[in-house]
């Protein structure tokens, strides 16, 4: 078996890796951008309610204390809420950066091995033309020899 082949299941196993790491950045993409929808709905339910605590739409109405206090720990909660989801997001950013660095370490290891793969076929079928040349090089001194020897 050449060496070449030897390494098909070390690019192999490689490649998993790379595929797998390419799987979990996509899965961190995915959830981040749920997560910031998530937080974007937060700060519209906030606006609404700020806007309804103000009186929404018709202005001079006269203000409910009960309600006005129902609306403020309403909005308290929004706002308690969007800072979780701040740190969520955060975390999964940073969880994103580390799966990314594994990426680029294991992109390089099954780069390194794709090459040493590349440099081995070249050598071998740089080994196998000179084995040829070499074969048929004493081919024609054969039959050089033979022509003299009659």
């Amino acid at each position: 078996m050449s060496r070449e082949k030897r390494l098909v299941p070390v690019l192999q196993m490689a490649q998993k890796k790379v595929d797998e790491a390419s799987r979990a950045l996509g899965y961190l993409n995915q959830k981040i951008a749920e997560e910031e929808q998530t937080r974007q709905q937060l700060k519209d339910y906030e606006s609404e309610y700020m806007q309804l605590m103000r009186g929404g739409d018709t202005p001079g109405r006269p203000v409910n204390i009960q309600a006005m206090m129902r609306y403020q720990a309403f909005i308290q909660r929004l706002e308690l809420a969007q800072i979780q989801q701040q740190q969520q997001i955060s975390l999964l950013e940073q969880q994103k950066q580390q799966v990314t660095q594994h990426w680029i370490q294991v992109r390089a290891k099954a780069q390194a091995v794709e090459k040493v793969m590349v440099q081995l076929r070249s050598e071998e079928t740089l080994l196998a033309a000179r084995a040829e040349q070499k074969l048929m090089d004493e081919l024609s001194s054969l039959k050089n020899y033979a022509r003299r020897s009659y």
